[in-house]
């Protein structure tokens, strides 16, 4: 998919190729970093035992609600002052700004994140400016910082039985809303989280997510031998993944009813830097902006589909006025029931599950569309090389 820009610079192909050929240099680095982070902590594991132990981060008992796991209620009235919902008490949403008639998102941030920290922040800010919203933001920061990433195959599914809880507590108060009407939005590994929540939830005490948006969801739960873990189809009545960072810090294969390959879905526009983590960081990070801007945007980013990369790449996606859709905050949720109507199944659903050739945030006949070949010149480049 590529994204209308005048002035695109990208990773050299060597770079790139060096990237999807060499997974186990990335850990490296991403241990790098994880060290240099460590150094900084007030207090450090004094063992390797300690390091792994669970304890360490999240102390017991491990049961929900859980002070490490934390919701927080904004609305227009409270940007300022959120109200910390407590889902054992029902007089915390009775007495809280909760409007039922407002569209209810359940932000969930990835590595390193927090409530007070972007993207949580801009995504609060950009819905705020929209219109009226219950917006909950799931503040796990603590248990995604060293020394406690080392324990991500683990608090992930503690955190999602946690948010499953919240889910239930809205579903059978009396003010609350049903899970069918919950949106929840998640970046990075919080994606996952997500998709987790519907492994605690019961059909039918609590229905199904209505939506779930994965924002280039995290690689290292994709890399699983357990496909459970992943956010999918199963996991929400409509689900749509972005795309920036594929195959490098994010997942590559779709998982959604809809998943956008943005620039192609790996290598992003402004992300060239001195070192390749921070370049591949920046990939992965980019996702956010791209949604946040698609929340409050007049003209939209718009795309359209190709069945395979190689159609992609040759330029043998031929799209029809009606076929283009709309990326983000308000893309179209008919789109499974249009896979649906041409006899296509979930999981090859080639209209949007395919790889995406454009963008086209100018759709109105003013902009201009920039096709590029890049990356069959890098695929070129890795074969060469081999």
């Amino acid at each position: 998919m590529m994204l209308v820009a005048h002035d695109l610079k990208f990773v050299s192909e060597s770079v790139l190729c060096l990237t999807i050929f060499s997974l186990a240099f990335l850990l490296t680095g991403i241990s790098a970093q994880a060290t240099n982070a460590r150094r900084t902590q007030p207090k450090k594991p004094e063992s390797v035992g300690e390091l792994f132990n669970t304890s360490s981060c999240i102390p017991k008992p491990y049961r929900c609600p859980h002070p490490k796991i934390e919701f927080y209620l904004y609305t227009r009235r409270t940007q300022n002052n959120p109200e910390l919902l407590n889902t054992l008490h029902p007089e915390s949403l009775y007495y809280s700004q909760f409007n039922r008639a407002y569209p209810t998102k359940v932000v969930i941030h990835g590595f390193g994140g927090g409530r007070n920290l972007a993207p949580s922040t801009d995504m609060r800010d950009a819905y705020f400016a929209n219109g009226f919203y219950n917006i909950i933001i799931v503040d796990y920061g603590s248990l995604v910082r060293e020394p406690c990433l080392s324990q991500m195959d683990w608090a992930p599914r503690f955190c999602a039985k946690c948010i499953a809880q919240l889910v239930h507590y809205l579903s059978q108060h009396p003010r609350g809303v049903k899970a069918d009407d919950i949106h929840m939005i998640g970046y990075s590994v919080g994606a996952h989280i997500a998709g987790l929540v519907a492994n605690y939830l019961d059909p039918v005490a609590h229905g199904k997510l209505g939506r779930i948006t994965g924002l280039d969801p995290s690689i290292f739960f994709y890399m699983g031998n357990n496909r459970s873990r992943d956010v999918d189809t199963t996991d929400a009545h409509f689900v749509d993944i972005l795309h920036t960072g594929a195959g490098i810090l994010g997942q590559w294969g779709p998982s959604g009813h809809a998943d956008f390959y943005i620039n192609g879905g790996s290598s992003q526009p402004g992300c060239t830097s001195d070192t390749l983590f921070n370049t591949l960081a920046c990939d992965h990070t980019k996702v956010t902006p791209y949604f946040i801007e698609s929340i409050v945007t007049k003209r939209g980013f718009f795309a359209y589909p190709c069945p395979s990369l190689l159609s992609f790449l040759v330029g043998w996606c031929d799209p029809k006025d009606e076929d283009y859709v709309l990326m983000g905050e308000h893309v179209s949720h008919n789109l499974n029931n249009r896979a649906q109507e041409q006899n296509t199944a979930v999981e090859t659903f080639l209209f949007i599950s395919g790889y995406i050739n454009e963008i086209l945030p100018n759709w109105e006949g003013t902009g201009e569309k920039f096709c590029s070949i890049r990356m069959l010149r890098i695929m070129l480049h890795c074969l060469l090389h081999i």
